[in-house]
C-alpha cells in the first residue's frame, strides 16, 4: 500500500511541476545564463526579478535581444510598475487632501475600521492609480478610494528630480456616537 501511495504522490508532484514552471518566465543573459523567474518592477534601466526565493536586479542591457524584447513587452503591459520609486531622497508631501466619509450604516453605532490604500503618483504629485491593499470592511473601500484619488502631493524626489512614486495611506475610521440624553449627567 505504501508503494502505491508513493507512486500516486510522485505522479501528482510530476504533474504539478509543469504547472509551477508555467508561471515563471525564462530570461537569458547575454552570456547564456538562464533565469527562471518573474519580473516585479523595472527601475532606472534595471529589471527586478523573483527567481525562486531570491530577488535579483540586473541592468536590462545584460540580457540577450529576445529577453530584452520580453522585458520591453512587460513594461508596456505594467506601466504602474515601471520607474516608480518606493525610496526617495525627498518623500512626497500632501498639499491637498480629502477624508473619506463613514458610510451611513455605521453612524448609529460605535465603530472602528481601517483601509490601507496604495497610491502611485506621477512626477507632478497627482494620483494616477489607487488600489486597496487591506480593508476591515468592504463598505469602507469605495469612499477611501474616492478620497485618495483626489489627493495632491508635492512629488517625491530622487537626485533633485521629481519622480513617480508609490506609497501607502492608511485611513482609520472611528465613530463614537454622542451619549444619549439619559446617559448625560446634569451640570450643577
Amino acid at each position: 500500500m505504501n508503494t502505491q501511495l508513493s507512486r500516486i504522490v510522485a505522479l501528482f508532484v510530476v504533474g504539478i511541476s509543469p504547472i509551477a514552471a508555467a508561471f515563471a518566465d525564462v530570461y537569458t543573459k547575454a552570456d547564456g545564463t538562464s533565469l527562471d523567474g518573474n519580473i516585479y518592477k523595472v527601475l532606472d534601466g534595471s529589471v527586478y526579478l523573483r527567481v525562486g526565493d531570491d530577488r535579483i536586479d540586473l541592468p536590462v542591457s545584460e540580457f540577450d535581444a529576445e529577453s530584452q524584447a520580453a522585458i520591453a513587452h512587460w513594461t508596456q503591459e505594467n506601466p504602474l510598475k515601471v520607474d516608480v520609486y518606493t525610496k526617495w531622497d525627498v518623500q512626497p508631501v500632501i498639499k491637498s487632501s480629502a477624508m473619506p466619509t463613514l458610510p451611513e450604516q455605521y453612524l448609529a453605532e460605535e465603530f472602528k475600521g481601517l483601509v490601507s490604500v496604495d497610491l502611485v503618483l506621477n512626477e507632478a504629485g497627482q494620483v494616477i492609480h489607487a488600489s486597496i491593499k487591506k480593508s476591515t470592511h468592504s463598505d469602507l473601500e469605495a469612499p477611501s478610494l474616492a478620497a485618495a484619488k483626489s489627493w495632491i502631493f508635492e512629488p517625491a524626489k530622487v537626485g533633485g528630480k521629481s519622480v513617480r512614486s508609490k506609497l501607502r495611506i492608511p485611513f482609520k475610521f472611528v465613530n463614537t456616537p454622542p451619549p444619549s440624553p439619559a446617559e448625560e449627567t446634569p451640570v450643577s
